[in-house]
């Protein structure tokens, strides 16, 4: 096998998808040509002015710019908005003087404001935007933009004019448009890798010439595309003699605002294919560097009066599709637009303009997102649904700056729905949760079962009006008849506003009157400031948990306290131990006072003493003071600490200290223990013990602590 015949494999898929491409594009470029240039046609030669604008833009971007399976093509989007520019300024010309090639200039400098705006959205890196906007708002953008296609060949009485609308010939047209519709969705179901859609624009238009032998064909039924001409080259802009100012004071708002639509819409449509592209076909690209390049180009096609071309995905998905991420595919189409250019002034004119409008029906239906026409999808999720529809809508009656003001209402809209529905990252309702505070045996037993009193409401996003109250909503919604204690912890929470306090001031109030203790856990400075003192603000959910046992602790009937420690020294290492060896235990106790914010030990120490609380309370944080590191458990009057070191001899592993006010503890060196130990060995056992259940306590509450985060 010959060189040449190896190869042939390797290049029949692009060549095949860039005459599937291909066969789009001329259609819908050359329709879409003929839309916009139709103002021009009485000066120009339209065939000219469409297909040279069809062509050249693209394969400049082709050649500069090359990417693989990414097919340059004028959009719709941009010759829809090329048209309404160049409708403006063609109806200003009468009142300005202004001759085809100047208001082709205007046209031009126009369409390259849009790109100088689509270049600085690009140089101030807002491509990341695009993916915060929703589903709805891209689907709606996209049909919209087919939709008014559609309404733009209705407009138009399917090429026959829009004076000729509702007559005989309008009816022709619309049959011969939607024969065009059918049998290229025919051809594309029968035989998917087919060009179907050129091939029904032909099938048609040699039907329309079959049908003139009996007097029903081209010039008497069937208005042409366009006139017999010549071969022409492009039309250049004329920038001489233009009343720049003049024009600039009656139209240049209009314009202006049609430059940055079509820069933010276009922008969208690049960047939401480049996501595509990275998510389906792996294809990474630098999305702020292709709106740079592509706008560069976009000025300069703009400058010469042409429609620029852009990232086509209709037609890159034909090539993604037949031959992958190829770039021969992408120069082929280029070569072929090329070829169409040069060679349309002789056959265009045989072509009805009900044909190629049929192919902008076909092209405005098939850029409607395939999902939107689902009745699956719609009965899924109404509401993504119907968004889409409404910005669909509204693109295609009140135009695309209507449809921009929608999209950013439902964008905003969206936003806040999804940010109210995942307000409650976490609900804990059964008293899941529990403090680093520890407690006696008697106490935790007592306290653990009644902690479901307690529901804890985990919170995220940013907390404004709309957001607070459906939160507020959740939260009686949720609670139970049980519940006496509600914390919400705000330490996801990155912001709130005004009005979003004001709810959280009422929801406060409102179940303080049912008997509810609320509070809020991590709530900002600033925040808390502004929420006033009716809302009880604790620096973070440990803190608040804290709150909610004490408060379930002071409900324990007096009998079930446990003792006052200066009578109980020993506190929990002494229960069981025998009165003789718990007396001559507490003989070897020293006292040591602790001032408020005082250290009793840091991370690193290497004395080995146990501590006892006598009164007031003892911080263990990772580093001090507290507020610099992470609290590891707060003991009380009768609870022991420092056990590890005392165990193992191992240095300290933490630092301790009296966080608010003072404190006074009892120490029990490890050689006192000792020679105290070998009097009285089987007390020894008993407090050793006592250690042994006090670790596994502190053990397991780490264990649900850990579990509870994880969760």
């Amino acid at each position: 096998m010959s060189p040449a015949e190896s190869l042939q494999p390797l290049r029949s898929p692009g060549i095949a998808a860039a005459w599937s491409a291909a066969a789009v594009t001329v259609p819908h470029a050359a329709g879409l040509g003929l839309l916009a240039f139709a103002p021009l046609a009485a000066d120009h030669s339209l065939a000219a002015l469409a297909l040279w604008s069809a062509a050249l833009p693209g394969l400049l971007l082709t050649l500069v710019v090359p990417r693989s399976g990414v097919v340059y093509a004028p959009t719709t989007v941009v010759a829809l908005l090329f048209a309404a520019v160049l409708a403006t300024a063609h109806g200003a010309a009468p009142a300005l003087g202004l001759s085809a090639r100047q208001v082709l200039a205007v046209s031009g400098a126009t369409v390259a404001l849009a790109f100088v705006f689509q270049w600085l959205l690009g140089v101030l890196r807002l491509a990341s935007v695009a993916r915060f906007l929703p589903v709805s708002v891209t689907h709606g953008f996209a049909a919209g933009v087919g939709l008014s296609m559609v309404v733009g060949q209705v407009r138009n009485g399917f090429g026959a004019g829009g004076d000729a609308l509702w007559n005989v010939r309008t009816g022709w047209h619309l049959l011969a448009a939607l024969a065009v519709v059918g049998v290229a969705w025919a051809l594309r179901w029968r035989w998917p890798r087919m060009p179907g859609l050129l091939s029904a624009v032909v099938l048609v238009a040699l039907a329309v010439a079959v049908a003139g032998v009996w007097g029903g064909g081209l010039g008497d039924v069937f208005a042409p595309a366009v006139q017999p001409s010549q071969f022409a080259g492009p039309l250049w802009p004329d920038w001489t003699g233009v009343p720049w100012m003049a024009l600039a004071q009656q139209h240049g708002s209009d314009l202006v605002v049609l430059a940055l639509l079509m820069a933010l819409v276009n922008s969208l449509e690049i960047l939401v294919f480049n996501q595509e592209l990275e998510l389906d076909h792996g294809l990474r690209g630098n999305a702020n560097l292709t709106l740079r390049r592509e706008s560069l180009l976009g000025v300069l096609c703009g400058l010469a009066g042409m429609i620029p071309a852009s990232t086509s995905a209709s037609r890159s998905r034909i090539v993604l599709a037949q031959a992958g991420p190829s770039r021969d595919a992408p120069r082929w189409h280029a070569g072929i637009m090329l070829g169409v250019a040069v060679t349309g002034a002789w056959w265009l004119h045989w072509v009805p303009m009900a044909c190629l409008a049929g192919g902008l029906v076909l092209a405005g239906l098939m850029q409607v997102p395939g999902l939107m026409w689902s009745l699956r999808y719609a009965q899924r999720s109404r509401v993504t649904w119907a968004q889409s529809w409404l910005v669909a809508l509204v693109f295609a009656v009140m135009g695309g700056v209507g449809a921009l003001v929608a999209g950013l209402v439902v964008a905003t809209f969206v936003l806040l729905h999804d940010s109210a529905a995942k307000v409650l990252r976490h609900v804990r309702l059964d008293g899941e949760l529990r403090s680093r505070r520890l407690r006696r045996a008697g106490s935790d037993t007592w306290l653990s079962p009644r902690m479901n009193q307690v529901a804890v409401f985990e919170l995220q996003g940013v907390m404004s009006f709309g957001v607070a109250a459906h939160l507020a909503e959740q939260v009686r919604l949720l609670l139970q008849p049980r519940h006496r204690w509600v914390i919400l912890d705000a330490g996801r929470v990155p912001a709130w506003d005004s009005t979003a306090l004001a709810q959280l001031r009422a929801l406060v109030r409102d179940l303080g009157q049912q008997g509810i203790a609320a509070a809020v856990a991590a709530l900002d400075p600033v925040a808390a400031e502004h929420a006033g003192d009716q809302v009880r603000a604790f620096a973070d959910l440990d803190r608040a948990l804290e709150w909610a046992e004490a408060g379930i602790l002071s409900q324990r009937p007096i009998e079930q306290r446990p003792a006052r420690p200066e009578r109980d020294l020993l506190g929990e290492i002494g229960e069981g131990v025998p009165r003789a060896a718990a007396n001559a235990l507490m003989a070897l106790l020293e006292p040591l006072a602790v001032p408020p914010h005082g250290v009793v030990f840091s991370a690193g120490d290497t004395d080995h003493d146990l501590l006892v609380v006598k009164s007031g309370h003892i911080t263990l944080v990772t580093q001090w003071p507290p507020d610099k590191g992470l609290r590891l458990a707060t003991v009380g009057p009768g609870m022991a600490f420092g056990e590890m070191a005392f165990l193992n001899g191992a240095a300290r592993s933490a630092c301790a200290g009296s966080e608010r006010g003072p404190a006074h503890l009892v120490r029990l060196s490890r050689a006192h223990f000792d020679a105290w130990a070998r009097q009285y060995p089987e007390a020894a056992l008993t407090v050793m013990n006592n250690l042994a259940q006090i670790g596994a306590r502190r053990l397991a509450v780490t264990t649900r602590q850990l579990r509870a985060v994880l969760e």
